[in-house]
Parts: structure tokens; sequence; C-alpha cells
């Protein structure tokens, strides 16, 4: 089920019109976002494939805040704090990746911006299968989690798993999917 939800996400993914301005949209919209507002440290995926532009939401958050990217070591995603786009170099999966060695120990005070394929009004993502955020979601609960998605990438619902790990909330160019507090 995941898998063939996946490989229809990305291709609907490949397909979507306007992504300049849609990326925009989601930009301005997290600028607004309060707890990204308040946060110190945000956690910031490198979009690749199509996925919601976050080089921009980078350097934006670079003048004005600590920010930390993923990277892949033994089968396990750490966060590294960056102080800029050069310090990314190709890494696992041809993703960018920090080269630096400051890793992020401390959590507090942070939100996580997620990626996924594909989202679902009830905050549960379709990643690319390797459970990396569910993972590392599983042993920092306290992290505030948004994913980036387009709104032709939200489905109603779909079966989750135990380890499926659930986000706080949602932002798409239209809309944004918050948990019932």
């Amino acid at each position: 089920m995941k898998n063939e939800l996946r490989k229809q996400y990305i291709d609907i993914r490949n397909k979507i019109e306007d992504k300049e301005i849609k990326d925009n949209n989601i930009f301005n919209k997290l600028l607004s976002n309060k707890y990204i507002r308040d946060s110190k440290l945000i956690l910031i995926y490198v979009s690749f494939n199509n996925e919601v532009d976050t080089i921009n939401i980078i350097k934006y958050f670079l003048k004005n805040k600590l920010v930390a990217v993923p990277k892949i070591e033994n089968n396990m995603m750490s966060f590294y704090y960056i102080n800029s786009l050069s310090e990314l170099t190709k890494g696992k999966y041809n993703i960018l990746e920090p080269v630096t060695n400051n890793i992020v120990n401390d959590f507090s005070s942070c939100v996580s911006i997620t990626p996924g394929v594909c989202f679902s009004k009830n905050l549960y993502r379709i990643g690319y299968g390797k459970g990396f955020y569910d993972k590392f979601y599983s042993k920092y609960k306290e992290i505030y989690k948004i994913g980036l998605s387009y709104d032709e990438c939200i489905i109603d619902n779909f079966k989750v798993d135990i380890y499926d790990q659930k986000l706080d909330e949602v932002i798409t160019p239209n809309n944004i999917f918050k948990k019932n507090i």
C-alpha cells in the first residue's frame, strides 16, 4: 500500500505546476508560524527531487536562527549545525549533507521541518521508505514537527504502522493541517 502511494505521489509531485509560486506560499506561511518564530533552532532537510524547496528557507533562517540539517550515518539520522550552504556536500542517496562536525545534542526550543512524498490530513507522512525520520522522532518526541507538502500530495488517510510518527502540522500552499490540541 505505502509503496504504491509512494510511487503514485512521487509521480504527482514531479508534475506540480507553478512550483516556485507554491514554494513561496509555503515559505511565507512558515515565517508566520508561531512555533518557528519562538524556536531557536530549525532542523531542516535539504530539498531534492522536486520536494518543497528548502534552500530559500535555509538561507533565510541562517541569518536569524541556528540551523541544522540531517546526515545519515550508520543507518541513523543525526543533525549537524551549518553556518552556510557551502558547508553541504552530496552524501548518501545524493542528498546534500553537512560536512561540519558540530552535531546537535540539545533539541530544546527547536522545530523540525520534515520532508515527505505525501501526507495524510491526520498528520502522518510517507517518505522514501527508510524510516530515518520516524526513528529519529521516536527518540526525540518533544520536537515540534512540521511537514511541507503540495496540496496535490495530501491524502485523506492511509494505513499507518507502529513505527509511523505523527507530525504536529503540515503546511501546504493553500492549507495548514494541525493536531487537535
